[in-house]
C-alpha cells in the first residue's frame, strides 16, 4: 500500500508555553534563607563602616542584589524562558559586575599590589584541594561522561549559568576580599566577607545545586582559603588566580552539556 508525503509527515512538536518568573504564594523564607540575608546585610554594613566612596558604593550594590536575590522567583526554573533565566541570573551579578566596572573607573590602590611568585604555585595547590574536596572527577568531566550525567539543559540556561562561573571569580574577588586590603588587620571584615560569600549562594530560592554536607565543606573551605591567600599575600592576585581555576570545570560542564531548547528561547 502507497503512502502519501502528507502521510509520512512526522507531527511538529507542540511548544510548551513558558512558566511566569515569579510564583508569589510560592515565597518562603527558612531559617536557612533568612540566616544568608543576615549574613550578607552584616558585610555591607562593615563595608558602609569603612567609609570612602569604593566601599560605600559596593555596600549600596550588595543590598540592591540582596532584595533583587530575594524576590519570589519561580523554581524550577526548567520551564522559564530564557530572558527570564538571564534576569535572573543578572541580578544576582549585580555586585560582582559593579564592583568591575567601579574598579576600572578608579582603580584603587589594591588593583596595583602584586603578589611574590611563590603565592601562585600556593593558590594553583588550593584550587587542586577544592577541587579533590568537591569529588569533581576531572577524567570523566573531559571525557563528556559528566555532561551526559547532568542531562541536556535549554540552551540559553547553560549559556546563563556558564557566564556567571566565568565572571564570578573575577567580581566576587573584588567585591569579598578586596576590601580587606583596605582594613586594619584587626578588624573582623574580612571573616565578615568570608561568611557572606559562603552565605549569598543560599539566597535564591532552590537548592542551586548546594545545600549537601559536601558543598557546603567546600564553600567554607574555598572562603577561608581565598581569604588567607589575600591577607598573607597582601595581594588580590593568587586568591584571584585559585577562584578562576577552580570555577573553569563548571564553565566546561555547562558548556559541553547538550541542548534541549524544546522551542524556548
Amino acid at each position: 500500500m502507497s503512502t502519501t508525503l502528507e502521510e509520512t509527515k512526522k507531527p511538529a512538536a507542540v511548544e510548551r508555553p513558558y512558566e511566569s518568573s515569579f510564583d508569589p504564594p510560592g515565597w518562603v523564607f527558612d531559617v536557612r534563607r533568612l540566616t544568608a540575608v543576615s549574613c550578607v546585610a552584616a558585610f555591607a554594613v562593615g563595608l558602609w563602616t569603612l567609609g570612602g566612596t569604593n566601599p560605600r558604593v559596593l555596600a549600596g550594590l550588595l543590598v540592591v542584589e540582596l532584595v533583587l536575590m530575594c524576590l519570589p522567583w519561580r523554581v524550577p526554573r526548567t520551564m522559564r524562558s530564557g530572558l527570564s533565566f538571564w534576569t535572573e541570573t543578572l541580578c544576582g551579578l549585580l555586585a560582582p559586575i559593579g564592583s568591575l566596572v567601579l574598579t576600572a573607573v578608579t582603580r584603587p590602590d589594591w588593583l596595583g599590589r602584586g603578589a611574590a611568585w611563590w603565592w601562585y604555585p600556593i593558590a594553583v595547590a588550593v584550587t587542586g584541594g577544592l577541587v579533590a574536596l568537591s569529588n569533581m572527577r576531572m577524567r570523566s568531566l573531559l571525557s563528556g561522561e559528566l555532561a551526559f550525567v547532568f542531562g541536556p539543559t535549554p540552551r540559553a540556561h547553560g549559556a546563563a549559568r556558564a557566564f556567571a562561573s566565568a565572571l564570578c571569580p573575577v567580581g566576587e574577588e573584588a567585591v569579598f576580599r578586596a576590601p580587606v586590603l583596605l582594613a586594619s588587620a584587626t578588624t573582623p571584615l574580612g571573616l565578615l566577607g568570608a561568611i557572606a560569600f559562603v552565605a549569598r549562594h543560599h539566597i535564591q530560592p532552590g537548592t542551586n545545586r548546594r545545600g549537601t554536607t559536601r558543598s557546603t565543606a567546600v564553600e567554607i573551605s574555598a572562603a577561608a582559603a581565598l581569604l588567607l591567600l589575600t591577607v598573607a599575600s597582601g595581594s588580590i592576585y593568587p586568591a584571584l588566580l585559585a577562584h578562576v581555576l577552580n570555577n573553569i570545570p563548571t564553565v566546561v560542564l555547562e558548556l559541553q552539556r547538550d541542548n534541549d531548547d524544546r522551542g524556548w528561547a
